[in-house]
């Protein structure tokens, strides 16, 4: 609800107009569905943190805009100055690599490079924004901080594809290795075997 109140400061918006801003500023570090807007918004009038005013329109439903308020305004204040909580990391990829001696090498290549694909794609996500959003309005007091946020983004999946290509790099090492060991007299039977076993699943 916390980020619906911060929204809300750069203007008032319907509840659609929040899904949309969260899609297109902070949804890649913060994850709002409409599903959980209206009820936080109902919830947010119901306690004074925002006022309700609806508009009327001949033809079309009428569309109901929020602003925050002043009690609202001092409660995002509140919550602005608590240190933000450490976040319980989970990253299944991770921990799929830490076990990796299970499986063939191919497999956890792939792994890598989806991880990566997507990664490249944030990146240039991240880069758009900065250039064609925020760069394109100075005039708003938030464009700082949002262009702060931005490039903390496209420094992380910098880092991430960093890793990638080092770590793609010595799985295609263990993967020629895998390959070559095969090739052996004795141990193709036993390859083929983990073949079909990984096949099968």
């Amino acid at each position: 609800m916390q980020a619906l109140l911060g929204l809300l400061t750069i203007e008032p918006m319907s509840g659609y107009d929040l899904g949309q801003m969260v899609r297109t500023s902070i949804g890649h570090i913060w994850s709002e569905s409409y599903g959980q807007i209206y009820p936080s918004l109902k919830r947010l009038a119901a306690d004074g943190l925002v006022s309700r005013k609806t508009e009327t329109h001949k033809g079309r439903p009428d569309r109901h805009i929020y602003s925050i308020t002043k009690k609202g305004r001092e409660q995002l204040t509140n919550w602005l100055e608590v240190p933000p909580q450490a976040e319980v990391p989970r990253n299944e990829m991770l921990l799929k690599l830490f076990f990796g001696v299970q499986v063939p090498a191919e497999i956890l290549i792939r792994n890598v490079e989806r991880m990566a694909e997507e990664h490249r794609a944030l990146l240039e996500t991240f880069e758009r924004v900065e250039r064609d959003e925020i760069d394109q309005h100075p005039e708003y007091p938030d464009a700082p901080f949002w262009k702060m946020a931005a490039r903390y983004g496209q420094i992380e999946m910098e880092a991430h594809l960093r890793w990638a290509e080092e770590t793609l790099e010595e799985l295609h090492k263990m993967a020629g290795k895998q390959q070559r060991s095969a090739q052996r007299p004795g141990q193709r039977s036993e390859q083929r075997q983990k073949e079909k076993h990984h096949a099968g699943k």
